[in-house]
């Protein structure tokens, strides 16, 4: 799982999907589904599978939740197709023949919400057959992890497509899950994908590329300034304005509680037993154990903060 920073972030942030409290756990384990979000926005989730996609580990056997690879986000014009994210390498073809049973239309553009390889690791089989944009840190990240399919159109803060009468639009509003991450923003459906900024689980936070817990809630706030109310996540079931609007304050309560225990005198080597993830609801979802591997990153951003 350590094969470069990049790809062991990706493994691990891709157990996020289904989490306990989402009632979802009547879905079972199984390939890539198609579901519409609105109009011709389509979300591609899965596939579903008890364990991570490079197998079963100490924090996701028998955990009783699904785990799923990023959700792929499919708008479809009179033009051409744009994607949101491609998954890992090996789920292109699938994702390309779901394509097909909604639309005979090309891919045209494909964003990317981060670099991860859940997310964009589909990259490596995408950039011979379309176009991808992506924030210019998500490229920096591509190149220094050493992974194949570095978009070559990159933007700073903000980017928009136009293809068939209809406009999408790419935002970074700040540091997050990484130093790169996007909201990608379709004004006419007021929808967004949120990559990773908000997940059905609790937040990943990934130091090695630049995420930060605590610039993570000015990052909601700002995609909170959107207008929409339909959230195609990171990973996991459709989310709506005012679960973007909890997560963040859960996430804000959360960096509070951590100064509270460092200010009390918790060490370092302790916290990982004094922080209480029960008191945000996030005790028992399928990123919790990714979280809590990086906790002591968590623990020196917020020290530093304080001093």
């Amino acid at each position: 799982m350590r094969w470069s920073l990049g790809v062991a972030i990706a493994l691990a942030v891709a157990v996020v999907g289904v989490g306990v409290s989402t009632g979802q756990q009547s879905l079972t384990p199984g390939p890539m589904r198609v579901e519409q979000v609105r109009g011709n926005l389509y979300v591609i989730r899965g596939p579903f599978n008890p364990c991570a996609p490079n197998g079963c580990g100490p924090r996701s056997v028998d955990d009783g939740l699904l785990h799923e690879a990023g959700d792929v986000a499919v708008l479809v014009t009179s033009e051409g197709v744009i994607l949101v994210d491609d998954k890992f390498a090996n789920h292109v073809p699938d994702i390309l023949a779901l394509v097909r049973t909604i639309t005979p239309q090309p891919v045209r553009y494909l964003l990317n919400t981060h670099h991860h390889m859940d997310h964009a690791g589909g990259n490596e089989g995408m950039i011979g057959l379309t176009e991808i944009i992506a924030h210019r840190n998500v490229r920096e990240n591509f190149i220094r992890n050493n992974q194949p399919g570095a978009p070559r159109v990159v933007f700073t803060d903000e980017a928009a497509v136009y293809l068939g009468g209809v406009e999408v639009q790419a935002h970074y509003f700040g540091r997050g899950h990484t130093n790169g991450d996007a909201v990608i923003y379709f004004p006419e459906l007021r929808a967004i994908h949120s990559g990773d900024l908000v997940i059905d689980g609790m937040p990943v936070i990934d130091y090695g590329n630049g995420g930060s817990a605590l610039e993570h809630v000015a990052t909601l706030d700002r995609l909170l300034a959107l207008d929409f109310d339909v959230i195609v996540p990171g990973h996991g079931r459709l989310l709506t304005k005012n679960d973007a609007r909890e997560y963040r304050s859960r996430l804000e309560r959360m960096n509070r509680r951590m100064a509270a225990l460092i200010d009390q005198g918790v060490t370092r080597d302790q916290i990982a037993s004094r922080l209480d993830l029960s008191e945000f609801g996030w005790e028992h979802t399928v990123s919790t154990g990714t979280f809590m591997a990086s906790v002591e990153r968590y623990y020196d951003e917020v020290a530093a903060a304080a001093n």
